[in-house]
């Protein structure tokens, strides 16, 4: 088989594959669905259900400004293709944290920057005694959803109305490079984390790394140059990029005990030989392609740049993104931790059993 026939059957399979995760989300007419809403308040329709349009991209309407990056459907596609992939990288494990019987068992389950809800209608279908309520922005989510998941517009960084002690599981996935007060939102966890409950966070460092020496740190690389000027924007912005580097030690300084990090290589092209890896590689190009447009506007506008110096550097750096002469890969992260048994009486202690991060391995 040739290069470009490994490559097409590479893109069916990875078509086939994400077909069955973006259908989940169908906007298709629910006759059990309150279509009529008219009989909300005004305000809240056009806060919440509205959306904003600056550059040809549309943004959440509610706390306007909050996230940086778009909502409509080429980012919503690219969500769905990431959940796709992260299960690829952990063959499978929609979670690390040791937490299945508490799902059996009819767990109360938070996802955090829920997205479109595709990991929550998964786990809800899967584990029909749970019940996963998310929590988002944007109001992306379809209508007709497992009956045990609910979903919510909201700002998880404002202050929680859940009682204290709800949740067994609290998920968080790539959120956190556009989250401002870190700290506060792993003590909005612990205080309404039941004792014994778990917090997870699923990240990437997005920083293109190399093991061999198709890249160097004097190599011209533009996609790392694009992620340098992220990291400015960004930190410009209130976020920092590269947050999920110093969750290990904040879990840890917040009182979470049992602290654990696995990590595995997420390549960027089709360059790995294993043929997970590859599809795996596949989805994060294609994620990266589709979203640089969408993911550099506000960064860079926040730097002094224009959208025509915006543009002109793109080119250069979908150029390098395609090049599979480059064996790069970003760093995915899978830490969690658990809220003490006595409630997190002690949570200025540092956890006794807490690891570092695993080293990274495919």
């Amino acid at each position: 088989m040739t290069l470009e026939e490994e490559e097409e059957a590479l893109y069916a399979a990875a078509a086939s594959s994400a077909e069955s995760d973006i259908s989940a989300r169908s906007t298709d007419f629910d006759p059990n669905f309150d279509s009529d809403m008219s009989r909300y308040p005004a305000s809240v329709t056009s806060s919440i259900r509205a959306h904003v349009y600056e550059g040809g991209l549309r943004y959440h309407a509610y706390r306007d400004g909050k996230y940086p990056f778009p909502n409509d459907d080429v980012e919503q596609n690219r969500d769905d293709m990431k959940h796709t992939m992260s299960l690829m990288l952990c063959r499978g494990a929609h979670f690390y944290a040791p937490v299945e019987d508490m799902f059996k068992n009819g767990a109360q389950v938070l996802d955090l920057g829920t997205g479109t809800g595709i990991w929550a209608m998964e786990l809800g279908d899967k584990y029909p005694a749970a019940e996963i309520t998310g929590i988002d922005l944007s109001p992306i989510q379809p209508n007709y959803v497992p009956e045990n998941v609910h979903f919510f517009v909201d700002d998880f960084e404002e202050e929680w109305l859940d009682p204290e002690n709800k949740y067994d599981y609290i998920h968080v996935r790539y959120v956190v490079h556009s989250v401002r007060d870190m700290k506060g939102l792993i003590q909005k966890a612990m205080h309404h984390l039941k004792p014994g409950g778990y917090l997870e966070f699923q990240e990437l460092h997005f920083y293109p790394r190399c093991d061999d020496e198709t890249m160097t740190a004097e190599t011209p690389y533009a996609l790392r140059d694009f992620y340098h000027y992220m990291e400015d924007g960004m930190r410009a912005l209130g976020y920092e990029l590269h947050a999920v580097l110093t969750l290990t030690e904040e879990l840890q300084a917040a009182g979470f005990e049992n602290v654990r990090s696995r990590s595995h290589k997420t390549p960027i092209g089709l360059w790995p030989r294993d043929k997970r890896l590859r599809l795996c590689g596949l989805f994060m190009r294609t994620a990266i392609m589709d979203g640089l447009r969408g993911l550099s506007r506000r960064p860079f506008l926040a730097l002094g740049w224009t959208q025509l110096q915006i543009e002109m550097f793109l080119v250069d750096v979908r150029k390098a993104a395609m090049n599979g002469m480059f064996h790069t890969f970003f760093t995915f992260h899978g830490i969690y931790g658990q809220k003490p048994l006595d409630g997190g009486q002690g949570s200025n202690q540092q956890s006794a059993t807490a690891t570092p991060p695993s080293p990274v391995r495919p």
